[in-house]
């Protein structure tokens, strides 16, 4: 269950909702906190380098642009992962520094600033294995449904062993305004 979590955590931290901004796929306060509650389990080996490219969509709108997610250094025993989103009208940055012994997130710097690190619970609503097919290809994954109190479904289909990072080969978030999905369209691990 702890396992599921990280990867829920990790998976789905790029989705945020604002009421005043178009909503937009990034780092938000709930799955932060998911990845708080993940006790300790040394899975963060992420190598300098790891990326993943994804497309992003929503609902009626379809294709709206990409986000790119990367390692891109360390500091003592954790890591940076930098997300940048590119919607073509619209763009969104976040670094988030990662313990790597326990997986919390000791820093979020979203759009530049630094941003406090919610306690928002998700909750698993059902965990299955199944294959699913993205642009980057068809992968057996881990297929996760969960919630939290600000978003009323998260599903996850990640695979960290034949990807990288946390895995995430596709994800979709209902925030009650537009449904989001991002779909892998390539990967790279670094060295």
């Amino acid at each position: 269950m702890k396992r599921f979590l990280a990867v829920l955590g990790m998976a789905v931290f790029s989705i945020n909702a604002s009421a005043d901004t178009l909503i937009l796929p990034t780092i938000t306060p709930e799955m932060i906190s998911a990845m708080n509650t993940v006790a300790p389990m040394n899975l963060i080996n992420w190598k300098v380098g790891d990326q993943a490219t994804f497309d992003v969509s929503a609902g009626a709108f379809g294709k709206l642009g990409k986000m790119v997610k990367e390692v891109t250094r360390e500091e003592g025993n954790a890591i940076w992962i930098h997300q940048n989103i590119d919607l073509g009208f619209q763009k969104d940055v976040s670094d988030i520094l990662m313990s790597r012994a326990d997986g919390k997130i000791l820093k979020f710097i979203h759009n530049g600033k630094e941003e406090a690190i919610p306690n928002d619970k998700v909750e698993i609503i059902s965990q299955d294995a199944t294959e699913i097919t993205v642009p980057a290809g068809t992968f057996q994954v881990i297929h996760v449904v969960a919630k939290t109190q600000k978003i009323s479904k998260i599903e996850v289909w990640a695979n960290p062993r034949d990807t990288v990072m946390e895995g995430t080969v596709k994800q979709f978030v209902a925030t009650g305004l537009l449904d989001l999905t991002m779909e892998l369209l390539n990967f790279k691990r670094g060295q």
